[in-house]
């Protein structure tokens, strides 16, 4: 933070360029991210007092506290301008006209055992003419740039026992009206939406408390275009020493973030009489702290590639000793060695600066995808061990009951006897139709055979490669749903996250398993090429991971497969070796649960950003946002079968429509 000159903040201003500085003999601090039309100022939580004022206090340091507000610029973190005075409102309150800024008493209390000299009355002049001097620079330039401003004047009092003051009380007596009223009865709205931990939310309006009204009248006065709206906001983010509630001030600072964005956007609409919500006001470009962040946790992400590691790599031997013991051989998987240092891999993850993302969703976002990767660690570090199982439940969780009667639902359909017949392609044969789908989606990647899948084929996000396992068979209605289940949604979302700003839609957000698989079913059902065959199969990898989870016993597995499902034997080994890889694997119960989810929000809405990458279902509304302030670039790629649905048989229909 630089320390600057009255003169040279409000030459900053005039240039509209950010700031972030403390004002030179003053006390204050200004930053300015963007000139957006939303000012906060917290006058009252300064401590800083110098040495001959405080000596000449009559009043104790508990009643200090109580007028000190200390922790409520924490609020007021991420929002876009912040004015912070850091000296203690004893020496000069802000919120008083300037012939009585440096106070005789407070409420009914006489604050000086001596009185104050004449060396501290002008300084404290000198400090209020500072602040409100720079304050009327910034205004002018923001209602010049907008035609309006919201000014929120943040303060932190206990409440009134007995008064029916909520934690958040507005001072609706002091706001301008009647253009004021909308926008105070938006704020209270949206104040009422905030959820704290452990606590509950309620709002109120009324008079202050401990408070002047100055800054309210000069802004009034002075800036006929601001609304200035005085808020309190009840300490239940700090103990009675000061300290602060670390969850408490996040769930504070994210709420008001989004809250008086909200509230900056009805003022903005009452007076354009344009359609203007909250996002349309934060910053069109990605801050600096959120890309050094990205690019650090993309280092950091390399060498984590889950399936490089859980795919044994002795699964052909394994399976031909298992098929010629027919079901009495536990299969020994070996896998390859891990080339991290797990441990310092994790603290550089929990190093990465996350907190100075001051865009509150954008850091979730980071702080989510952070947690996800140590588990992923976690997870890869187990393969092979008895704790394998307890990491994977961790990381893809494991079926519901509604999950398992789904499966069982499907899994009683009698058979379509026209998908057995017909010809079958091999892989060689398989290689120039998927580079054909290909081209024709325009989807710039290679197409190669590999021995290493356990799955018919897999997309290398790395290597922009559809990789085809070499011994696979398949019909024509397979051939066609496995080109738009890998090339249209796990290719397509490949090359969409490698054009994005922020490289963590490479990595994956968390959920990206669940989302990815369900989309990819969702195009094999869009595509009209969804069949029962291939709903069965999905059935069957719930009903094994449940059989994993319950009895860890490959061999039962097996034969609950084989002898309770009908399952063909070559086939209950693959789905089997699925679940059971690296110590007992549990992602393959997300893609029929997937497939619903991914069903239910497309018939619900536009589902396209959620094909920006690799993204997850939760994270659908963030990314709607991101994409609404330009933040990241709609996909250029969707499946076709997304763009152009055709329909399925009417038994395939009825039976998707049975999922729940």
């Amino acid at each position: 933070m630089q320390t600057l000159s009255e003169a040279q903040v409000v030459s900053l201003i005039e240039a509209r360029q950010p700031v972030h500085a403390r004002l030179r003999n003053a006390g204050l601090t200004i930053r300015i991210d963007e000139y957006v039309p939303l000012v906060c100022t917290v006058l009252h939580a300064g401590t800083s007092l110098r040495p001959e004022i405080s000596s000449r206090l009559a009043i104790s340091e508990e009643q200090r506290q109580r007028f000190e507000t200390t922790g409520t610029e924490q609020l007021a973190a991420l929002l876009p301008i912040t004015l912070i005075v850091e000296e203690s409102r004893l020496g000069c309150d802000l919120n008083f006209p300037l012939s009585q800024c440096l106070r005789r008493r407070i409420d009914g209390r006489s604050l000086w055992q001596r009185p104050p000299t004449k060396q501290m009355q002008q300084r404290a002049h000198r400090q209020h003419q500072r602040f409100y001097h720079l304050l009327d620079a910034l205004l002018d330039a923001l209602e010049e740039d907008h035609g309006h401003c919201l000014l929120i004047d943040l303060h932190s009092h206990p409440r009134e026992p007995g008064t029916e003051s909520g934690i958040f009380h507005v001072i609706a007596s002091q706001v301008r009206l009647p253009e004021g009223e909308t926008v105070v009865n938006g704020l209270l709205k949206q104040l009422d939406q905030i959820s704290l931990p452990n606590q509950s939310v309620s709002v109120s309006t009324g008079e202050p408390i401990h408070q002047g009204e100055y800054l309210g009248a000069h802004v009034n006065t002075r800036h006929e275009q601001t609304l200035t709206i005085p808020l309190q906001i009840d300490p239940v983010f700090r103990d009675s020493s000061g300290a602060l509630y670390p969850l408490v001030v996040d769930a504070l600072c994210t709420g008001l973030h989004h809250s008086l964005y909200e509230t900056a956007a009805i003022l903005a609409r009452q007076r354009s009489g344009q359609r203007i919500r909250g996002h349309d006001l934060m910053p069109s470009e990605l801050p600096g702290e959120v890309l050094r962040v990205d690019r650090a946790l993309k280092k950091l992400a390399k060498g984590l590639e889950t399936l490089l590691y859980i795919n044994p790599i002795n699964i052909a031997r394994e399976e031909r000793l298992f098929m010629r013991n027919r079901g009495r051989y536990q299969p020994q998987f070996r896998y390859r060695q891990l080339r991290i240092d797990p441990y310092v891999h994790r603290e550089k993850l929990y190093r990465l600066p996350v907190d100075r993302i001051r865009d509150p969703a954008l850091r979730q976002l980071y702080r989510e995808v952070i947690d996800a990767l140590a588990e992923r660690i976690d997870l890869l570090v187990s393969i092979g061990s008895d704790r394998f199982l307890y990491n994977s439940l961790r990381y893809y969780g494991e079926p519901t009951s509604e999950d398992l009667a789904n499966a069982r639902f499907l899994l009683h359909a009698p058979e379509r006897p026209e998908e057995h017949n017909g010809v079958r392609y091999s892989a060689e044969e398989m290689i120039p139709f998927f580079e054909q789908k290909a081209q024709q989606w325009g989807l710039e990647c290679k197409v190669e055979l590999s021995d290493r899948l356990l799955a018919q084929a897999m997309v290398n996000n790395g290597r922009k490669a559809l990789l085809v396992k070499r011994s696979a068979r398949a019909s024509e209605a397979e051939l066609h749903a496995l080109a738009h289940h890998e090339l249209g949604v796990h290719m397509s979302t490949s090359l969409n996250a490698a054009a994005q700003p922020l490289k963590v839609f490479t990595l994956g957000l968390p959920g990206n398993t669940h989302a990815q698989e369900g989309l990819a079913i969702l195009s094999e059902y869009l595509c009209g090429h969804l069949t029962l065959k291939r709903l069965k199969t999905l059935a069957l990898r719930v009903i094994a991971v449940d059989q994993m989870i319950r009895y860890n016993d490959f061999c039962r597995t097996w034969r609950t497969l084989v002898e309770d499902h009908a399952c063909p034997e070559e086939e209950a080994f693959k789905i089997t070796a699925r679940v059971h890889r690296g110590g007992g694997f549990t992602k393959d119960h997300l893609y029929l649960s997937g497939f619903s989810q991914a069903l239910k929000l497309w018939r619900e809405g536009d589902i396209k950003g959620l094909y920006i990458g690799k993204t997850g279902f939760s994270y659908l509304p963030l990314i709607n946002e991101l994409l609404a302030r330009g933040l990241v670039e709609p996909p250029t790629y969707l499946p076709d079968s997304l763009v152009n649905p055709q329909n399925c048989s009417p038994e395939i229909t009825y039976l998707v429509n049975c999922i729940r």
